[in-house]
Order: structure tokens, then sequence, then C-alpha cells
């Protein structure tokens, strides 16, 4: 051992760390979600059944099974910040199960050649792409912030949860503006932006929260 060592001098310099809060980091999370989704009406447009105050059922549930995806995967990624003995955060698995209902019924219903929808407004599928993707960048920054502030024992499966929750998130923002209620557009284009989401979220964010 080196000569000198202090363990006085070693006190010293250690400096007080606000404790991670669990409530700060949804509320952080949510705002941003917030906030995107404003901006997106705003450049985009609402959904002319919401506006009206009548929205399609396929919106509905659209929307439910894109705020489960994000908010379990979101709620595994922020318990990852501060692990304990005796946390499963199986919350991620029920929700990932849960969206993958969209993609199979599009797969089924693909099969029947009836795919004139999803194919036909590609253009506005990369729209979807586009602004699911920078709204899920933007509600991935509490959370990369959280797990850089806490002690993530599995920065691999934390990229990929980040990545899923925040495509599902800004998935659920633009799907405010979405007027499609076909079940194969969905299940391409809304699978391939939380994917895509997912995807970038394994090779990023592993890096940003070594220790």
């Amino acid at each position: 051992m080196k000569q000198g060592f202090s363990l006085d001098d070693l006190v010293n310099d250690l400096e007080p760390v606000r404790p991670f809060n669990m409530v700060r980091a949804i509320a952080s999370v949510g705002a941003i979600l917030a906030a995107a989704a404003a901006l997106i009406i705003l450049s985009k447009g609402m959904r002319a059944d919401v506006m009206a105050g009548d929205p399609e059922p396929m919106f509905l549930i659209r929307a439910g099974l894109l705020l489960l995806l994000g908010g379990g995967c979101g709620w595994a990624v922020l318990s990852m910040a501060s692990p304990a003995v005796g946390k499963q955060g199986q919350s991620w698995k029920m929700a990932l199960a849960a969206a993958a209902l969209f993609p199979l019924a599009a797969l089924v219903i693909a099969m029947t050649g009836r795919v004139e929808v999803a194919m036909s407004n590609m253009r506005y599928g990369l729209d979807c792409m586009a602004f699911s993707g920078i709204g899920g960048l933007a509600t991935a920054i509490p959370m990369v912030l959280s797990l850089r502030r806490g002690a993530p024992t599995n920065p691999e499966r934390a990229g990929w949860l980040t990545g899923v929750a925040a495509g599902g998130l800004g998935a659920f923002a633009y799907g405010l503006h979405c007027p499609f209620n076909d079940v194969v557009y969905i299940g391409v284009w809304y699978s391939l932006a939380v994917g895509v989401c997912a995807l970038l979220g394994r090779l990023i964010v592993p890096r940003l929260i070594r220790w």
C-alpha cells in the first residue's frame, strides 16, 4: 500500500450526494412526455376523433398498450437505479407481452394480404418513426440520468429497457396525432419505432451508465 495513506484524507474528500428519488424521476419523465405530446400536437395537429371528444376504440387500445409498455419498462428502468435484495422488477415482462399483441395481430392479418394501408402510407409511417424517436429520446434523458446517479447491476438490460420505454412513450405521444387505426399499419410502423429505440438504447445507454 502506498505510504501516507490516510482514512482521514479520504473522508475529507467526500461530498454529500442527493439520494435518488423515485417520485422525482417519475415526475420528470411525465413532464417531458407531456411536453413532447404538446409539441407534436402543436406542429402536426391532434386526431379529429380525439379533438371531437369521441375517440375511436382502436386509438384507445393503442394508446393504452403504448402507455403500458412505456410505463412498465420505465418503472423497471428507474427501479434498476436503486437495486435491492428482493427486487424482481418483472413489470417489463408483462408490458412486453401485452404490447406484442399488435405485431402478432398484424402478422396474422398481413398473411391474408391486407397490407394496403400500411404500405401505401409509408411516408406517414416514416413520420411515425421519426417523431416517436424524437419524443422517445427526450423521455430517455431523465431515465439515463437516474441510472447514472444510481447503481444498475445489468447495464445491458438497462439499455434495452430504456430504449423500449422511451420508444413506447414517444410512440404514445405521436399517437395523439396519428390518424390511422389499421392493425397492420400500427403493428408495422409502431413496432419499428419501438424496436429502433430499443436497439439504440442497447448500443448507447450501457456506455453512459457504467460504473
